[in-house]
């Protein structure tokens, strides 16, 4: 093992970070999580919110590190409220091995595991949680409510969010111990770089999906072709479908790489843009 692996493993088995700033974290998450929702980000703003207690503990005598951690946490995030703090707890393990001194951990390094965890875990957690804990709970509770049991109607609320907690709790806390056991064992077989390759390429797989499932549009154009009238979107489609979603994705992201992260001002021109070209019957 060379010098600077060596180095990184006897960084992993420190530790900064105790069980009540977990704590922190995880009551700031739950708390917060819904509140500050906003198109561009999404829970963004809630993940560097539950984060700031680790960033100011774990960077409190380095202030560009500092802001550099601000600026890692407040990127785009989404992902399910409970089964979701796993993440939290893996990234504070990350972020408490770099702040030790840990080279081998990176800006990189943090943000493809987010990225690359959070749609796996969103479709989990949302898949068990709305699909059998809610629709149990409500299959059990409402016909005693609808027989007049007054404390069966809110018996569905106290029992998910009783899981709830538990699960984000447990998770947020095997989510640090995971990522502090997966550290140590990945730098002693060298295959850190490799993971984050496999979590970036899992990343952009996610954000391809999202982006063809929520961007919509769509052309009404047609031509004549000899007696039949052919429609461009039927075109489209047969040549790659949701062409057009990925043309309209791509080009806000060379937007944003040419321009920086100015949000408002390409929501602006993508309101205004679509405005005209449906009033001339574009799009």
């Amino acid at each position: 093992m060379s010098e600077a692996a060596e180095k990184a493993v006897e960084t992993s088995e420190k530790r900064i970070i105790t069980k009540s700033d977990l704590r922190k974290v995880w009551w700031r998450w739950i708390l917060a999580v819904e509140v500050p929702v906003c198109f561009d980000r999404m829970q963004a703003l809630s993940f560097g919110y539950a984060m700031d207690p680790i960033i100011d503990k774990l960077y409190k005598d380095n202030p560009e590190g500092k802001k550099e951690a601000y600026i890692r946490h407040n990127s785009m995030f989404n992902t399910n409220c409970d089964w979701g703090s796993i993440i939290h707890g893996i990234v504070i393990s990350m972020e408490e091995q770099k702040a030790l001194g840990n080279d081998e951990i990176d800006d990189e390094a943090i943000r493809s595991i987010k990225l690359g965890l959070m749609g796996p875990l969103a479709g989990i957690g949302d898949t068990f949680d709305q699909g059998i804990m809610v629709t149990l709970t409500l299959a059990i509770f409402t016909p005693l409510a609808l027989e007049g049991n007054v404390w069966a109607a809110f018996m569905p609320f106290i029992i998910f969010e009783a899981y709830a907690f538990t699960v984000s709790w447990t998770l947020i806390n095997r989510g640090y111990e995971l990522g502090r056991k997966s550290v140590f064992t990945v730098l002693k077989s060298g295959k850190l770089q490799s993971i984050i390759r496999i979590a970036s390429i899992v990343g952009t797989f996610m954000i391809g999906a999202l982006a063809a499932s929520y961007v919509k549009v769509s052309t009404p154009l047609t031509f004549s072709s000899g007696s039949e009238v052919k429609n461009v979107q039927d075109l489209l489609n047969g040549i790659l479908p949701k062409l057009l979603p990925f043309l309209v994705t791509m080009g806000m992201y060379q937007y944003i790489q040419k321009n920086g992260a100015k949000y408002i001002r390409l929501i602006i021109i993508t309101f205004i843009v679509s405005i005209v070209l449906t009033f001339f019957g574009i799009l």
